[in-house]
């Protein structure tokens, strides 16, 4: 059975008895269409197409095609224009071939080790852009990653379509404390307050409420062993492993103008393509002028569970603006002042900052808002640094008694 259907057009005197003689032979005739006295269209497919000849001579109607689907009529086609199936084939060709290759490395878990520095030591193993899969060894890249980086504990390495992707896990290096030759002290790097301190391992010097200095040894790696009677028979170096907190004020102050510059956007934009192969730009949209800002979006130009694109399609927003000279009203200005004391101290957050108190205020004048004041903040500390070796005390004897 041939698939596909015609869409037909019949014209004669007996086309009523064509139809009759073709559901005679159980033919499937579908969407039969009077167009006029003498002519009617239907649709019907085309294993029984191929057998209405003797139908179409013994009612002497004329059959003309309207239109025609199916696979034999795509093969035919392409008969008729080569192109059509070299370009199909060089498609599937080109697919193949870029499948075998990387367009993609991705890194996961990584914190002590930036990722541009991990892409440069892959680089210079040989894992670049468009490299073939076949010249990659997962195993040797892992093992290497760890030689070379002493933080990273754990790599695995695999291939997902066309990406290759590492995941990563990071310890420090060194946990396990040496004796004497790597024993150390913990000194203070800031001025103020202990607000707490747990010490793990070594002696503290202070405790919490103290104040102390800059430099000032907290947490000594001496240890003191004695004996049943408390005396000290001899002192172990060990290093000093402890969370101390400080409880310090760090000065604050911001200004800004409150003549600003804003920005009306006019509404038309202009949106142009380009493409991206690697560092190689093909780009359509012509060079900025004055007042005019562009928007940028990439997308790799198709992408499915096991290929990405190498090429990346990119879509530029051109947008035009005018600028526009405002001062901004005493409210507005000291939101503004209050939004960047929020940043500032969102930073200090991410450092594992604590704030405790704050006591910034904002003042207004002719022409500038100006944020000045101290925050009080609780940090940690602990610089480690060697520990000064003392004389071990003398042996005692029964004589010493």
């Amino acid at each position: 059975m041939i698939p596909g259907f015609v869409r037909v057009s019949v014209k004669g005197q007996q086309c009523q008895r064509f139809v009759n003689l073709c559901r005679g032979r159980e033919m499937d005739l579908k969407r039969i269409i009077r167009t006029g006295e003498t002519e009617l269209q239907l649709t019907m497919k085309v294993a029984d197409f191929l057998q209405i000849s003797p139908l179409r001579r013994k009612t002497g109607v004329h059959i003309h095609i309207l239109k025609k689907r199916g696979p034999l009529f795509f093969l035919l086609f392409c008969k008729r224009r080569k192109m059509i199936p070299a370009g199909f084939l060089a498609v599937f060709c080109l697919l193949f071939f870029l499948s075998g290759r990387v367009w993609n490395v991705e890194i996961r878990g990584n914190i002590l080790n930036p990722t541009p520095q991990l892409m440069s030591f892959l680089k210079e193993q040989g894992v670049c852009f468009g490299v073939s899969r076949k010249k990659i060894s997962c195993s040797a890249l892992a093992a290497s990653l760890r030689r070379e980086f002493p933080e990273i504990t754990w790599v695995s390495a695999g291939f997902s379509g066309t990406g290759l992707r590492f995941e990563i896990r990071e310890g420090t290096a060194g946990e396990k404390a040496e004796p004497e030759e790597s024993s150390c002290s913990l000194f203070s790097t800031l001025d103020g307050v202990i607000d707490s301190m747990v010490t793990r391992q070594g002696t503290p010097l202070v405790r919490a409420g103290d104040e102390i200095k800059k430099g000032q040894e907290l947490v000594s790696g001496i240890v003191d062993i004695t004996d049943d009677s408390q005396e000290v028979i001899r002192y172990a170096y060990v290093q000093a492993d402890a969370d101390i907190y400080i409880r310090h004020t760090i000065a604050y102050y911001d200004t800004f103008p409150l003549d600003i510059e804003k920005k009306v956007w006019s509404g038309k934009k202009k949106t142009r393509l380009f493409f991206q192969l690697g560092n190689w730009f093909l780009d359509f949209s012509s060079p900025l002028k004055q007042n005019e800002e562009r928007l940028v979006s990439r997308e790799p130009l198709f992408r499915t569970g096991i290929f990405r694109s190498p090429v990346t399609l990119g879509i530029a927003s051109i947008g035009k603006y005018e600028v526009q000279k405002e001062q901004l009203t005493e409210d507005a200005a000291k939101k503004q002042a209050i939004q960047r004391l929020y940043v500032y101290e969102e930073k200090l957050i991410e450092k594992g900052v604590q704030i405790s108190e704050n006591n910034v205020k904002i003042e207004i004048n002719h022409q500038d808002c100006v944020s000045r004041g101290t925050l009080t903040v609780i940090e940690r500390t602990g610089r480690e640094a060697p520990t000064e070796k003392k004389t071990q005390p003398e042996e005692r004897t029964p004589e010493d008694g």
